[in-house]
């Protein structure tokens, strides 16, 4: 059960220093939490990106039909 509390509160024993600390969060877990807590926004993001991306190919192609005809 012990082990289970500190996961959950992510403490951990620093040998080093003889104490309990707090574990910090690296800066991919945090953006991995929003992206869990907002799924709404981050899927409509991404589909912006995808067809500005997609848009942006197709002009570019259709520029280069063009400038051959």
């Amino acid at each position: 059960m012990e082990y289970a509390k500190d996961d959950f509160f992510k403490i951990r024993y620093n040998t080093k220093l003889n104490k309990l600390q707090i574990r910090k969060e690296n800066w991919t877990s945090r953006i991995y939490q929003k992206i869990k807590a907002h799924k709404l926004i981050t899927t409509a993001i991404l589909a912006f990106i995808l067809f500005s991306t997609i848009n942006i190919i197709m002009i570019y192609n259709f520029m280069k039909i063009l400038q051959h005809g």
